[in-house]
C-alpha cells in the first residue's frame, strides 16, 4: 500500500478587498485579515470583514471550499508588541465585534518590556475571544527564548503560533534549523506555522519538515497614483495578493 494522502493548508494573510477575492479564487484554504501589511499587519475594518463575509456567503455551494477567515488583533504598530490597558481595551472591544460577526479564528501576541510572553493580556485576549481560536502571531520572533516562549503560549491555549524562526525570512538557513526543532519538541501540541519569505519556489522544504499548514501572500507588486507634493502620508509600497500564485501554491500544499 501506498503512504496515506496528507492534506496541507495556506493561509494569505490580507489587507484588501481585492486581495481576499484573489486568495480565494486561488484556492486559499484560510484568510489572515489586517489591515496595512506594509506594518506587519494591523486590526482590520469592519467594513473589509463584513464584505469579505459578503463573499464566502455568495461562494458556488457547489465548491469544495470552506474558508476561514482569521482576524489580526493588533491596534497599532510596532516592534515591541508591549501594551497598555487603553490599548488592551480597544483590542478587546475588537475581539467582541468580530467574534459577533462570525469569524473563525483570532491572531495576537503580547509581550513584556523583557520580551517575554506577557501572560495577563494574552489571557485576557483568550477569554474574549473564547471559544473561537487564538493564534499567537510574530510576537514570538522577537520574543527573548523561543523555547520559553512557545511552553508559555501551550500553556495559555494557543492552539497555533506563526513564526518564521526569529529571522527575518523563515527560509533563512538558521531560521529553518530553528524551526526543525520546534517542530520536533512542540509540532505535536501546537500547529507551528512558517511564514514570512515563504513562496512558490521554498514551499516544498517547508513542507518536507512536517509542516502542514503554511502563511503567504502571495503578493505583487501594485501601481499606485503618483502625487507631486508627497508629505510622508504612509507607505509609498503597495501590493496585492494574485490569485495565480495562491493556486501554484495550493497545488504545491495540497496533496502533500
Amino acid at each position: 500500500m501506498g503512504n496515506p494522502v496528507i492534506n496541507g493548508k495556506l493561509e494569505v494573510c490580507i489587507d484588501s478587498l481585492e486581495s481576499a477575492a484573489n486568495a480565494i479564487r486561488g484556492g486559499a484554504h484560510e484568510l489572515e485579515i489586517c489591515s496595512s501589511l506594509v506594518e506587519g499587519g494591523l486590526t482590520p475594518s469592519p467594513g473589509l470583514v463584513t464584505e469579505i463575509l459578503n463573499i464566502v456567503k455568495t461562494m458556488d455551494s457547489t465548491q469544495d471550499r470552506n474558508v476561514k477567515l482569521n482576524i489580526m488583533i493588533r491596534c497599532r504598530g510596532g516592534p515591541d508588541f508591549c501594551y497598555t490597558d487603553e490599548e488592551m481595551k480597544t483590542m478587546i472591544s475588537d475581539v467582541k465585534i468580530y467574534k459577533s460577526m462570525g469569524v473563525d479564528r483570532f491572531v495576537f501576541g503580547a509581550l513584556t518590556d523583557k520580551q517575554e510572553v506577557d501572560v495577563e493580556k494574552c489571557t485576557a485576549i483568550i477569554q474574549a475571544a473564547s471559544p473561537i481560536p487564538v493564534t499567537f502571531h510574530r510576537a514570538f520572533d522577537v520574543s527573548s527564548n523561543p523555547w520559553d516562549t512557545m511552553s508559555k503560549i501551550v500553556d495559555l491555549g494557543f492552539n497555533r503560533v506563526l513564526t518564521s524562526g526569529q529571522k527575518i525570512s523563515a527560509a533563512d538557513c538558521d531560521a529553518i534549523e530553528l524551526l526543525k526543532e520546534l517542530q520536533v519538541k512542540f509540532g505535536g501540541i501546537i500547529e507551528i506555522m512558517p511564514g514570512s519569505g515563504v513562496c512558490v519556489k521554498n514551499a516544498k522544504t517547508f513542507l518536507d519538515i512536517g509542516f502542514k499548514m503554511l502563511h503567504s501572500s502571495c503578493k505583487r507588486d501594485k501601481d499606485r497614483v503618483k502625487i507631486a507634493n508627497d508629505l510622508g502620508m504612509g507607505s509609498k509600497e503597495s501590493f496585492v495578493t494574485e490569485a495565480k500564485t495562491v493556486k501554484s501554491m495550493v497545488e504545491i500544499i495540497k496533496p502533500i
